[in-house]
């Protein structure tokens, strides 16, 4: 069901381990905080926002992973470098999840989360979100010199929206510059748009898995925030198992991470997660293989 022709690699960030064969090792899932909209930030230019719900947040994650086995990691969404700075120094002090670095396609922002992370000591913990076929050489420049290790690989634009070759092609492209600057810890996101791309996706990250072996997922949620006929024809109540559907379909084709959107909808996603991390343990049943601790195998039962 999972055969890889190539070896699969397992890596560990901030004390998380991500990849290897579907089953195995947990599906990582991230969360993303301080987004547009995020109801905790009052204002998302300089970066305030309120601490006791970041907190009540922290603790919830904390929780759910712990109950799970799901490893967790949070998509740090800033407008402005002064934001990145201050979302980033108080995560690093007030939790142990692995960063990413999302600085909305910024690379002022993104170099500005970079420095602070070196700066402040916890580069090693933080993920940069993302390396993209339009980032800017200058970012690149950042990355090298700063000697950041970890960054998620984002293999989507316009011209490879509805085909899965060009997106491999643009991993391929994509891999080697990563490295060409010092990147070991690669993560590829294989893209998601809507309904039709989440498919897409998931045959690209098959693909990637194969060929290359670094662990792989996408951001499923995307195809739910675009689904415009979902509500109207469907009642709000069915938005909230169509966002678990679509978290589930990567990981059933053997995704290592999903971007769950979000963190207000980890409570409904971890659980439906782990069910299909422990269902997936059991093709190595047979193998005498077990399944890494904690697993989702072991805690949700």
């Amino acid at each position: 069901m999972f055969d890889y022709k190539s070896e699969q690699k397992t890596l560990e960030i901030g004390g998380v381990r991500i990849g290897g064969l579907p089953g195995q090792t947990p599906t990582v899932l991230i969360g993303s905080i301080f987004y547009t909209k995020d109801k905790s930030v009052s204002n998302a230019e300089k970066g305030e926002f309120d601490r006791k719900k970041t907190e009540q947040t922290i603790n919830m994650l904390r929780e759910l992973t712990e109950k799970t086995g799901i490893p967790t990691m949070l998509d740090v969404v800033a407008t402005s470098s002064e934001a990145i700075d201050k979302y980033l120094r108080y995560l690093a002090d007030n939790s142990d999840f692995p960063l990413l670095i999302d600085g909305s396609d910024s690379a002022e922002v993104n170099a500005t989360g970079i420095m602070t992370a070196k700066e402040a000591g916890f580069l090693d913990r933080v993920i940069l979100n993302s390396l993209t076929p339009t980032t800017e050489e200058e970012l690149y420049k950042v990355v090298r010199d700063a000697g950041l290790k970890n960054a998620l690989l984002l293999t989507f634009d316009a011209k490879s929206m509805i085909s899965y070759t060009k997106r491999v092609e643009l991993a391929d492209e994509l891999i080697k510059r990563a490295k060409d600057v010092g990147i070991t810890n690669i993560m590829i996101d294989t893209g998601v748009l809507d309904l039709p791309t989440l498919g897409i996706a998931c045959k690209t990250q098959h693909i990637l898995k194969d060929k290359y072996g670094y662990p792989v997922g996408n951001g499923a949620h995307n195809a739910i925030s675009t689904w415009r006929g979902l509500v109207p024809k469907f009642g709000k109540d069915a938005k909230a198992p169509a966002l678990v559907g679509s978290s589930l379909m990567p990981v059933s084709l053997g995704a290592d991470f999903v971007l769950i959107g979000p963190v207000k909808h980890a409570p409904v996603i971890y659980p439906s997660v782990a069910m299909i991390d422990a269902a997936l343990s059991g093709i190595l049943i047979e193998s005498r293989t077990q399944p890494d601790r904690p697993h989702p195998r072991f805690l949700i039962s």
